[in-house]
């Protein structure tokens, strides 16, 4: 058995490799590995001794792989593009293989074609959506003290129709102002209203470890994570080093951190300080006034803000976070 091939685009590449890996599974449970040296054209070599036909894989990184199945006396080309092997790779010489490629392109071609209508199904699905919005929106617009539009409200996104969820509230208060239905709306609207993105975020105002007050208004003029924690919280410690390295990147283009503690123990709270050496405003919300405030189900729960003190995002964390800041950072 012998395999040539050619991999194109190394040395365009964020890395150069320079070898290549042949894994031949002899079995279920095993396997061989050869290797051979990728030339500065991207040229390599095999040859091999199998007297039978066996399912192998070329691959210069284990994520991307090229599958082939192999008979012995076969001589087989190999061209294909680093970083994307498998949907790129051309195989020749090799009977099973190539028919196994055929069929893996006659597949992609319907899901291609799957996709495709997909989306036009989606698109006519979310024009239709739209336009059911819309028409109960102008509606409930037409007629904002009526007690039934509470029957039918909440179909709307309340960021896209945030004005018509305002109008009710104010009419249905005034109209119905000992309403139990209509009382608890407000509520809900009043909490919600609170994180609603693009609008301007309440000020926080609270002690840092030394009691000296910070407030988030403070920071005006800077994107801003308010992070809301505990020392006890597993998942709010196991972040932090995913702040500091948010801090390390963005805090000279404008970049600042604003942890609230909700902790009752003080002390735990400025242990948890200590050890984790967080170089940015902490504070304490030891009497839960603005976790109430902004409706703090669950921690770790984060607040992005832009420069304007709007709000921009909530409840990110991970990647997501990183991105949103870096995006926020921009405009």
């Amino acid at each position: 058995m012998k395999i040539t091939g050619k991999i194109t685009n190394n040395y365009n590449a964020d890395k150069i490799y320079d070898t290549i890996t042949l894994q031949i599974n002899t079995s279920m449970n095993n396997s061989i590995q050869m290797k051979s040296p990728l030339s500065k054209k991207g040229e390599f070599s095999f040859k091999y001794t199998e007297n039978s036909t066996n399912y192998c894989e070329l691959f210069i990184t284990p994520d991307d792989k090229i599958p082939m199945f192999l008979t012995s006396g076969e001589t087989v080309k190999v061209v294909a593009d680093i970083g994307s092997l498998n949907l790129t790779a051309v195989v020749s010489g090799s009977q099973q293989t190539e028919e196994m490629q055929k069929n893996v392109r006659l597949l992609k071609g319907y899901m291609v074609e799957a996709e495709d209508l997909k989306k036009k199904y989606d698109q006519k699905v979310d024009s239709l959506e739209k336009r059911k919005n819309d028409r109960i929106a102008e509606s409930i617009r037409r007629n904002p003290r009526m007690l039934s539009n509470l029957s039918i409200v909440s179909v709307l996104p309340i960021d896209d129709y945030y004005d018509v969820y305002q109008l009710l509230d104010e009419n249905l208060t005034e109209a119905y102002p000992m309403n139990e239905f209509v009382v608890d709306f407000h509520n809900q609207i009043s909490k919600t209203m609170v994180l609603r993105e693009g609008s301007v975020i309440t000020n926080i105002v609270l002690s840092d470890e030394n009691g000296t007050q910070i407030s988030l208004e403070s920071l005006r003029g800077k994107v801003v994570l308010v992070d809301f924690w505990a020392s006890w919280c597993r998942p709010c410690r196991m972040e932090i080093p995913n702040f500091k390295k948010m801090y390390e990147t963005y805090h000279q283009a404008g970049f600042e951190i604003y942890s609230v503690s909700v902790d009752n123990d003080e002390m735990a709270w400025k242990r948890a300080l200590e050890q984790e050496n967080m170089p940015w405003p902490n504070v304490r919300d030891d009497k839960k006034v603005y976790s109430t405030l902004f409706n703090v189900a669950s921690i770790p729960f984060t607040i992005l803000i832009d420069k304007e003190g709007k709000i921009v995002a909530k409840g990110l964390r991970g990647l997501d976070l990183s991105c949103a800041v870096n995006n926020t950072l921009k405009k």
